[in-house]
């Protein structure tokens, strides 16, 4: 069996030349459904939801099929793929294990018995972790704060969001932890007795001591928030942190997401504003109720054995990345 998730490009091809089953394992969607779009696609109308995976898939394969077809010529001893498929296709034989909690983004109601999801997978950290006791003390002296940082990503001009940061928080009333990442955020013209400058520290350790969250929006920073039933706020960069953005709001645990390009004063006022309303909160509890019994680690497995094969596939049966393309496939016609 070979497992991997869908951008390692040459997996697919691997298991056709193995003559072996494959299983992909992924934390954003990939198998194409009318409920929401390609989190790497911007499509806004529902209309366009399912064509938007043929897209994202058909604008990767146009850049790597030359550089796959000499792969399955030259090491595996395959035939060339034909131009017209898709780098590896979302074809509905492959068995998918989808990492997120089902509380957060039920299974989509188009996708077949062989796709799965199986909860947000958690590292404990939190319990060998002995915070600085500056921190412990800044925790103890007041309200609970409201934690906004990136992470690793860059920021085109820390001063300025910095700025925003601490007059937004200000302005709201709220204490705030700024995790300096690697963006330089929290360079303060002055110490504040409200502001708490850190580095990173572990996610499911902090979090429990914050009111609310604000971050780019990666799967794991976003699982561990709502974990802690936090109300979060998502300023997505690139990637699926739109998409986490958006089904954040949708479920009514934070805002609107805030494109980082679009990050302003009044914006980041307006929400924190909506994360502090009672109502979120009560969402945001409900949720990480809802998610405390789940164990994606198990889940996977399970999900796993379940599609695991109980006899070897036939060697004649046609390899599922040299099929072509199908519009009616696209539109789930099939």
């Amino acid at each position: 069996m070979v497992t991997s998730n869908p951008t390692k490009i040459g997996h697919t091809h691997v298991a056709e030349a193995l003559k072996i089953p494959i299983h992909i394992f992924f934390t954003m969607p990939w198998t194409p459904t009318t409920e929401f779009p390609h989190p790497l696609s911007r499509v806004k109308q529902q209309a366009g939801y399912r064509l938007s995976y043929q897209i994202v898939d058909s604008l990767i394969w146009l850049g790597i099929r030359d550089m796959i077809n000499d792969l399955r010529k030259k090491k595996l001893k395959l035939r060339p793929v034909t131009y017209l498929s898709g780098s590896q296709g979302s074809e509905t034989d492959i068995p998918h294990a989808y990492i997120w909690s089902p509380h957060l983004v039920p299974k989509p109601k188009d996708w077949g018995p062989k796709i799965d999801v199986v909860g947000f997978c958690f590292l404990d950290l939190a319990s060998n972790y002995e915070p600085p006791e500056s921190l412990v003390k800044w925790l103890e002296d007041g309200d609970k704060p409201i934690y906004i940082g990136f992470g690793s990503l860059p920021v085109q001009d820390p001063k300025k969001m910095t700025q925003i940061i601490v007059e937004a928080l200000e302005t709201t009333g709220q204490r705030g932890i700024i995790n300096k990442g690697w963006g330089g955020l929290g360079n303060l013209t002055e110490p504040k007795d409200s502001i708490y400058l850190l580095d990173n520290i572990p996610h499911d350790w902090l979090f429990l001591h914050c009111k609310a969250v604000v971050h780019h929006g990666g799967a794991g920073t976003t699982a561990a928030g709502l974990k802690a039933a936090c109300p979060t706020t998502i300023v997505p960069f690139f990637g699926d942190q739109p998409f986490w953005g958006e089904r954040v709001h949708d479920r009514g645990v934070g805002p609107p997401p805030i494109p980082v390009d679009e990050f302003s004063l009044p914006k980041l006022i307006d929400a924190i504003n909506f994360m502090l309303d009672p109502k979120v909160k009560d969402h945001a509890i409900e949720l990480a109720k809802a998610m405390e019994n789940e164990d994606g680690v198990t889940g996977a497995v399970k999900a796993f054995f379940k599609q695991l094969p109980q006899k070897k596939p036939e060697s004649d049966t046609e390899p599922s990345s040299s099929k072509f393309f199908s519009l009616s496939k696209c539109f789930g016609c099939s």
